[in-house]
């Protein structure tokens, strides 16, 4: 609970205003029933018609103080409940980016996707009665129980038996529910993730003939999750009708004791047992909202244990920068790394030499570790064994935020953000001139499509870039990431929705362009590997090759393999 009170901390004047105008409107609706006994007792009996219309006023104004009161609540409430849901996406967002990729792998995409909007829905559905229920809940009854007293004291006693009775039964019912939401909401999260894992492989899926494979795995998490919901849900339905069952049957014994009282007593009036019947009904609402919260507490607690989950994961320290500008030199010696608690390496003892102003190549198959070795460079996950250097000094000197300010990469997935084309382009360098971002797209490739638009480096991009092909995408990746100054340059297979002809242009203007600075190209292309200074071929986390296109066409039977498939061409070409 500490972070609701957390996230309700910054809007507590709202909260006290809510609670202030919902107690008015309760102290509106408790002293109507007052009134109209009043009317009965000394109007009606009393035959006084100045009495009633006097006291009608009253009940008029009470009623109209009320509806006003509710209007307003209704507005703040929804405003502050989702204001508030905001806020807690926003802090939600916040840490997962600062996390590490091993916090974030342990979570999952599909995890975080359920929290941050199935169970800040509950929360904000809540957050939202919270007020009300604070302060209208606990008036009522109490005050109703009061009032009622007032007439004749045996009448509340049934109704305070039955309420203890309702809540009673309210807490034991829902007891047993925290289980079954925690279930349904992690079942969810399997769901999601099996439906996105189906969703991005389907063509992989379709491939090898696993639809029914597929399909199995999202129909148990489905089934899981409904059962869980199911039983959650049928027991928390139970409270509804057993709480109006009972305090029916309260509202039926009070008339009958009520009809009895009045021939034994004189103190008791027939007005009297008409407000305690209106107090009952107001009781009666206080009780059933009172049910309703319990109800929804387990699951409003599993939801707030989830949120609770992501913000208590502690943040990546990337460090500050330091403002130093390394040079392009890399070694890694003998570095082994493995995601997560897996035994096996996802790379072993690999070590590399990256000198100053040099191109080197990355090749080779799916899985074979290449994307894995930038993550490495990159700082995003540290080595179980080996070392690393950057420009003379080792990582654990510099720190991420250090290393990540001397490196610009263009990631092997394009991400293009709605906006225009310079908009996109300038996110490498948010202080580049109009004439360094064309400098860039030129360099890209993309000069001849900004000139064929109207409005040129401000054409409109749609959201993901879906009026734009994938080459066309990877180039403006291509000019994003050169636009930025760094003094090494990565291309995670940037390269491979281009045909061979503009790739080999755009390699062309890319080395005069960063003359001088040092190129890591990763790539699956033997005619792109084919063009740089010296070559690394990766297999199953392992180098077993190293040197320039003719050297390992004759030294390394993985990287000729590779040539001959792709270029069609023999072993001495």
């Amino acid at each position: 609970m500490k972070y609701l009170l957390r996230f309700i901390k910054p809007h507590i004047k709202t909260v006290l205003l809510l609670m202030l105008l919902y107690a008015v409107q309760t102290f509106c609706a408790l002293f109507m029933p007052y009134v109209m006994s009043n009317i009965v007792e000394l109007g009606i009996r009393q035959q006084d018609l100045d009495y009633i219309f006097r006291e009608g006023a009253v009940m008029i104004a009470l009623s109209v103080g009320a509806l006003i009161c509710a209007l307003v609540t209704n507005a703040i409430s929804s405003k502050f409940s989702a204001k508030l849901a905001v806020d807690m996406r926003k802090q939600v967002f916040n840490k997962v980016n600062s996390l590490t990729f091993e916090q974030f792998s342990e979570l999952g995409t599909g995890s975080l996707i359920t929290r941050t909007t199935d169970d800040v829905g509950w929360i904000e559905d809540t957050i939202a009665q919270l007020p009300y229920v604070l302060v209208s809940a606990p008036v009522m009854f109490v005050g109703g129980v009061v009032l009622s007293f007032k007439g004749d004291w045996v009448l509340p006693l049934i109704l305070l038996a039955v309420a203890l009775l309702v809540l009673t039964i309210s807490t034991l019912i829902t007891s047993s529910l925290e289980k079954h939401w925690q279930r349904g909401e992690e079942f969810t999260d399997v769901q999601n993730r099996v439906v996105r894992e189906r969703l991005t492989g389907i063509r992989v899926v379709r491939a090898f003939d696993r639809e029914d494979y597929e399909h199995q795995r999202a129909a148990v998490a489905t089934s899981e999750m409904c059962n869980s919901f199911v039983k959650a849900n049928t027991i928390s339905g139970l409270i509804n009708p057993i709480a109006s069952l009972l305090l029916n049957a309260a509202t039926v014994a009070i008339i009958y004791v009520g009809a009895i009282r009045l021939q034994q007593t004189a103190t008791l009036r027939a007005g009297d047992v008409l407000a305690t019947i209106q107090f009952i009904a107001l009781i009666a609402n206080a009780i059933l909202i009172l049910s309703w919260t319990i109800s929804f507490i387990p699951h409003v607690k599993v939801s707030l244990r989830r949120i609770g989950e992501i913000l208590d994961k502690q943040s990546a320290d990337v460090g500050e920068s330091q403002g130093i500008e390394l040079s392009g030199e890399i070694d890694f010696s003998n570095v082994s790394f493995a995601y997560g608690s897996a035994q096996t390496n996802a790379l072993n003892d690999v070590s590399l030499t990256v000198r100053q102003g040099e191109t080197v190549g990355i090749i080779g198959g799916t899985g074979s570790g290449k994307t894995t070795l930038i993550k490495l460079l990159m700082d995003f996950y540290s080595p179980r064994s080996g070392e690393r250097v950057f420009g003379g000094r080792n990582y654990s000197e510099l720190g991420a935020a250090t290393v990540r300010d001397n490196v610009s990469v263009a990631l092997q997935k394009s991400m293009i953000f709605e906006g225009t084309v310079a908009e996109n382009v300038r996110m490498g360098n948010s202080t580049a001139t109009d004439e360094q971002v064309k400098e860039a797209l030129s360099v890209a490739q993309m000069s001849q499509f900004v000139a064929s638009k109207e409005e040129g480096v401000n054409y409109k991009l749609a959201k993901l870039g879906s009026n734009l092909s994938g080459g066309q995408k990877q180039r403006i990746n291509i000019a994003r990431t050169i636009l930025k100054p760094a003094s090494v340059y990565i291309f995670d297979d940037s390269f491979s929705a281009l045909d061979y002809l503009t790739e080999a242009n755009l390699r062309k203007a890319l080395n005069k362009y960063l003359q001088g600075k040092t190129q890591i190209i990763v790539t699956q292309r033997a005619a792109t590997a084919m063009r740089c200074d010296r070559v690394y071929v990766l297999d199953n986390g392992n180098v077993v090759g190293v040197g320039t296109h003719k050297q390992l066409l004759a030294s390394c039977p993985i990287y000729r393999e590779i040539y001959q498939s792709q270029m069609g061409g023999g072993a001495n070409e």
